[in-house]
């Protein structure tokens, strides 16, 4: 099983992605070829969409939230 494979098997989860630069939190929607789609909450005075695109190569981890 590599990370792609692992990754899919959280989607619709709540997680938290860390990255270099950041720790987002939101639902995974979707792990393509090359990116992580989470929904996120909106951002004040930020981009007008509730989701964030995240390149695999810049995943650190991937923590699933207890719920």
């Amino acid at each position: 099983m590599n990370f792609h494979n692992l990754a899919q098997g959280f989607i619709g989860n709540e997680v938290e992605v860390l990255t270099p630069n950041d720790l987002i939190s939101g639902t995974l929607i979707s792990v393509g070829d090359t990116t992580l789609l989470l929904k996120v909450p909106p951002v004040i005075y930020g981009p007008p969409t509730d989701l964030a695109i995240i390149p695999l190569q810049a995943v650190e981890f991937i923590r699933v939230v207890a719920s």
